[in-house]
């Protein structure tokens, strides 16, 4: 299963033509993570300018004190740096708590951890590749969330661009599941 690859000859510091711009969102809809490595001088500006690529910028977290505009979530293994267990209660969609899931998530890692618990799964993949059974359970079953006023999901829907299945949950975030919702 192929998910994401790296992206070479780009220095997104640079100023680039709508057609790579263009490009650049195609591979992500294609890919669905492009990794960009050695890209210096990454002020938040650049950051929100790739972002806005994608669509509106959503500012749905709490801000730190280090964070150098309210539309960055700037996140660290160190308090002082920036906001500490980010996404560490289970396997989830980032926005699954919001009425539409984020359409994007835009990383600037400055350090990459040797040894780190986030893993990037093929969503379409294990839908796909599950027994006809469980998928027409999941096809089924729509995720809560724990938030009083939070939306109610389809665990699999279509993905907006490509129509491909894929799932939309939070296992941290879920106050439970309902069925034929």
């Amino acid at each position: 299963i192929k998910l994401g690859c790296e992206v070479t000859g780009i220095k997104l510091s640079e100023s680039l033509s709508e057609e790579v711009v263009s490009m650049i969102r195609r591979d992500v809809t294609e890919h669905r993570i492009l990794v960009f490595k050695h890209q210096h001088h990454i002020t938040p500006e650049l950051h929100l300018t790739v972002g806005r690529w994608f669509g509106e910028i959503e500012s749905t977290f709490y801000n730190h004190p280090k964070s150098p505009h309210r539309d960055i979530f700037r996140v660290s293994n160190d308090r002082r740096e920036g906001c500490t267990n980010v996404g560490r209660t289970g396997w989830h969609i980032d926005g699954s708590f919001q009425e539409a899931p984020f359409s994007h998530s835009l990383y600037h890692i400055v350090k990459v951890p040797s040894v780190s618990a986030t893993v990037f799964a093929p969503l379409t993949e294990i839908i796909e590749n599950c027994p006809r059974e469980k998928r027409d359970l999941w096809e089924r079953l729509w995720m809560m969330s724990d938030r009083r006023s939070g939306p109610v999901h389809p665990l699999v829907y279509s993905h907006p661009e490509t129509g491909m299945p894929v799932l939309c949950f939070h296992l941290g975030m879920t106050q439970g599941f309902i069925q034929d919702y």
